[in-house]
């Protein structure tokens, strides 16, 4: 594992910019943005290129919330563009109801340029408690990628994990992989502390 050097910039053109600052293993975003879902997004993101397999694992201490959909998380994206395919793995700042969830993680995935976003949720019908539940300061997230299949997983520990979802999803060569959050409200901005952020290439998923 290697600590990896993220560059930094709003996506999507935020009424509020975003910034974020990273020193060794830990990074302080500040994000804007109406949301990352629909057809294009407004978020930060701080990333870095990748190709082929990748492991990418990090400690959310914790995510302010500006709307019930905030959210921030591990994404890998095909370009800087408002509207490129993504797939994230990302979590909300508590456990509130919110569609088919009851907990803090989801799966979004966009799959052609300008496209309409998917969700992949928690096991339903939903149980009386969250099989992913927010558990910040050591709310643990990990995406990985072996050929084009993708796995998200959660921990509270950075050593013991649980699969959240596995997804299948074809990306350019070289794609953008890294941080991402949106305050999911455009007059305001939030914060999210992420910790111990580690990143391998050429990783088995």
């Amino acid at each position: 594992m290697t600590i990896p050097t993220l560059i930094c910039c709003d996506i999507g053109a935020p009424s509020l910019s975003g910034t974020a600052a990273q020193t060794g293993q830990s990074v302080s975003m500040e994000a804007a943005g109406v949301d990352i879902w629909g057809n294009r997004d407004e978020f930060h993101f701080a990333h870095l290129p990748v190709s082929g397999d990748f492991d990418l694992s990090v400690r959310v201490e914790a995510l302010e919330m500006a709307d019930i959909y905030t959210k921030a998380g591990l994404m890998l994206r095909a370009s800087l563009e408002p509207g490129a395919p993504h797939a994230m793995l990302l979590t909300f700042g508590d456990n509130r109801p919110r569609n088919k969830n009851n907990g803090a993680l989801e799966f979004q995935s966009r799959l052609v340029a300008q496209g309409e976003c998917a969700g992949i949720y928690p096991p339903q019908p939903l149980a009386s408690e969250p099989a992913f539940p927010a558990s910040f300061p050591n709310h643990w997230l990990r995406l990985t990628r072996h050929g084009d299949t993708l796995t998200g997983s959660f921990g509270t520990d950075g050593l013991v994990w649980r699969t959240f979802c596995t997804h299948t999803q074809a990306f350019p060569g070289t794609a953008l992989l890294g941080l991402a959050s949106t305050s999911h409200n455009e007059a305001r901005t939030i914060r999210a502390s992420f910790q111990n952020l580690t990143f391998s290439s050429g990783a088995s998923a």
